[in-house]
């Protein structure tokens, strides 16, 4: 037997290889590199519209498609230099929506993360974005550190001509180009999904120079829950809000920021604006003089839930209703422009609540007898069309029937069993008699 010994090293592996490697984004995202056109387009387009929303302006979408690269531009209010240095932060999650319980779409805390990496991981050498917004274009590569076998980022900043909204860029590499073309009827249907379900949205795709998609808002004054609108202290339970707080307590820290109160952090709700109301609360759990980190100390779980349930007894629970509905003459619009029998329209919405949360379902089918052996449906949660059928509801109906269906869920919480989100988790909707129905 060789008397020579090999003393094992300890070495160290980024993490951004988690994000970089095909295989690891893979696990990320949820779903395989052949939906990976349909994952960028749908959370870029979620953050353009929430964006918008939150600019109070009707959101207006260009999406232009080459085998080089897809392209999205916004007209929000752009997103911030600090917010893109976040996001090539890859030991931290950077998002507006994670830590917060509403009816927003979509909260994953890393999407654009996967995003920028996804041109790197397709192509295994090299990988560019382009994040052009406020003035600044963000020029950003990826390659490859060949001594410490790991990704390298390189972020260039240079003036833009983009002043107001945003425009991404994503150079799609040439060995994933056939990926990108075999997505085409999912994408576009997909933008098609869009436009159902955001009343307000105008939405044009230019597919390899050609518009194959020009959707104008039926209702740009359209209203619903927006993402700059307070949470409700009744959507949150002790771990979620405890997830919160941490949350501000590390963002005043990192920012250098004077501690907020625990009185700031309640104003933050939705029916406890108000100083009367703050006061009740504060008094109830003792936390008058207090600053948040002094309150939450080591997040214990009994004080954070004293907070939480003196909040929810000083204000009112959110309507179903107050979360904002399609409704029926926008699906009637749709519905009629797909080549539906307007007499075998219908169309069904059902108020509830489950475990205390409100829900806000809204159905709608038709009958297309002018196509035959095609079939429509279209799913979606919080505004958001979804990459398959995250209901995995039964089928009632044949493949080849040609019926146009819609089932759309508006809910503060929406919990997944997978990173994909293409499974719901979601108990029986109570729902209610009848009388919130449209006719």
């Amino acid at each position: 037997m060789s008397k020579h010994i090999l003393r094992r090293e300890t070495f160290r592996t980024s993490r951004l290889l988690d994000f970089c490697s095909e295989r690891e984004l893979t696990k990320q995202i949820g779903h395989g590199t052949d939906r990976w056109p349909l994952v960028a387009f749908k959370e870029l387009v979620d953050n353009a519209i929430d964006d918008a929303e939150n600019a109070g302006i009707a959101p207006t979408i260009k999406v232009e498609v080459t085998s080089k690269a897809v392209v999205i531009t916004d007209n929000g209010r752009g997103i911030p230099d600090e917010t893109v240095a976040g996001i090539l932060d890859f030991s931290v999650r950077v998002s507006s929506r994670e830590a917060y319980c509403s009816p927003t779409r979509g909260a994953q805390g890393n999407a654009l993360k996967t995003v920028v990496a996804m041109p790197f991981a397709l192509d295994g050498r090299k990988g560019e974005t382009l994040i052009e917004s406020q003035g600044i274009a963000h020029q950003i590569t990826f390659t490859v550190d060949h001594v410490r076998h790991e990704p390298k980022i390189d972020h260039v900043r240079k003036r833009s001509n983009v002043k107001k909204g945003t425009q991404i860029r994503l150079w799609w590499p040439r060995s994933a180009c056939s990926k990108l073309e075999e997505s085409k009827p999912h994408f576009l249907q997909m933008a098609e999904d869009y436009a159902w379900l955001n009343p307000h949205l105008s939405l044009a795709v230019v597919w390899n120079g050609k518009c194959v998609v020009d959707y104008k808002a039926s209702n740009p004054a359209w209203a619903k829950w927006q993402p700059h609108h307070p949470t409700s202290p009744h959507w949150y339970d002790v771990t979620r809000l405890r997830r919160l707080m941490g949350a501000y307590i590390a963002r005043d820290q990192d920012r250098g920021r004077e501690a907020r109160t625990v009185r700031e952090f309640v104003s933050e709700f939705r029916g406890l604006s108000g100083t009367a109301k703050q006061k009740l609360v504060l008094d109830e759990i003792g936390a008058s003089r207090l600053s948040l980190p002094q309150f939450f100390g080591k997040g214990d779980p009994i004080s954070i839930g004293r907070l939480l349930t003196a909040m929810k007894r000083h204000s009112k629970p959110v309507k179903a209703l107050d979360l904002g509905c399609i409704g029926k003459n926008h699906f009637a619009a749709r519905f009629e422009a797909a080549g539906v029998d307007p007499e075998t329209f219908q169309y069904r919405r059902t108020v509830g609540e489950t475990e205390g949360l409100p829900d806000v379902i809204e159905t709608a089918f038709g009958y297309c007898p002018g196509e035959a052996d095609k079939r429509r449906i279209i799913t979606g949660l919080n505004w958001s069309p979804a990459i398959g059928n995250p209901f995995r509801s039964e089928q009632r109906s044949g493949r080849n029937e040609p019926i146009v269906f819609v089932l759309h869920l508006a809910r503060p919480r929406i919990e997944f069993s997978d990173h994909g989100k293409t499974a719901l988790v979601i108990p029986g909707v109570d729902e209610d008699d009848g009388g919130d129905d449209e006719r």
